[in-house]
């Protein structure tokens, strides 16, 4: 979330930077945009659309993302590993299942 006020903030300063400096002639101007508006302005808006579209196209973190929590594994699968004279649990056995750790598999 920072970082996208950061970029809204970054754009929106780049925005007053591209209203202040020096427009070139109107006769070098494109005969495109339409009248009231300059082309900065609509780089400025086409460069906000962009930012929102992939602000709004962002999917929101999962279950599986958070710490806390261990995915499921199939029995027979390994549901954990040995590090030294530690063990770390990779995954979470099946109702009726356990993890046998002389194994460190699901049986």
């Amino acid at each position: 979330m920072g970082s996208a006020w950061l970029c809204l903030l970054c754009l929106a300063a780049l925005g007053l930077v591209l209203l202040g400096t020096a427009e070139p002639a109107p006769a070098l101007q494109p005969a495109q945009s339409p009248p009231g508006q300059s082309r900065g302005e609509l780089e400025l808006v086409e460069t906000l659309q962009e930012v929102l579209e992939k602000l709004g196209s962002r999917e929101l973190p999962t279950v599986e993302k958070r710490l806390s929590w261990v995915p499921l594994c199939e029995a027979g699968e390994p549901c954990a590993v040995r590090r030294g004279a530690r063990i770390g649990k990779l995954c979470s056995c099946p109702r009726g299942t356990a993890c046998n750790l002389f194994v460190l598999k699901c049986s």
